[in-house]
């Protein structure tokens, strides 16, 4: 998928591993049910993200890794693409989904 030639704004926001060891400097994130570490460079923006058992993705959001992207518009990033989780309210303001594009795991989302 070339996203320059999408109709829709995109920019690279990171990149989630899921783990399923602890690692030193996690941060546990509530609202996720997930302990996240940011690895490398800000610029690089990668994440190892260790789920609780209850967090409140599908088990291939757990277990996949994932490139996630801010976009202008959800509806139009996701409109004909494979859902892995429609779209979800994170936070007041903040949506997201999960798409498989060619295998590929994806997040999209977007802020009001």
């Amino acid at each position: 998928m070339d996203l320059k030639k999408t109709g829709y704004g995109v920019a690279y926001d990171h990149i989630g591993i899921p783990t399923i060891h602890p690692s030193e400097g996690e941060v546990y994130q509530a609202d996720i049910s997930a302990h996240v570490l940011r690895v490398g460079t800000d610029a690089m923006r990668v994440e190892k993200i260790r789920f609780e058992a209850d967090a409140p993705f599908p088990d291939e959001v757990k277990t996949r890794t994932h490139v996630a992207f801010k976009v202008d518009s959800l509806s139009e990033a996701i409109f004909g693409k494979q859902i892995v989780m429609p779209p979800t309210e994170f936070k007041p303001g903040i949506r997201f989904a999960f798409v498989d594009i060619e295998g590929v795991l994806i997040e999209v989302f977007e802020i009001d």
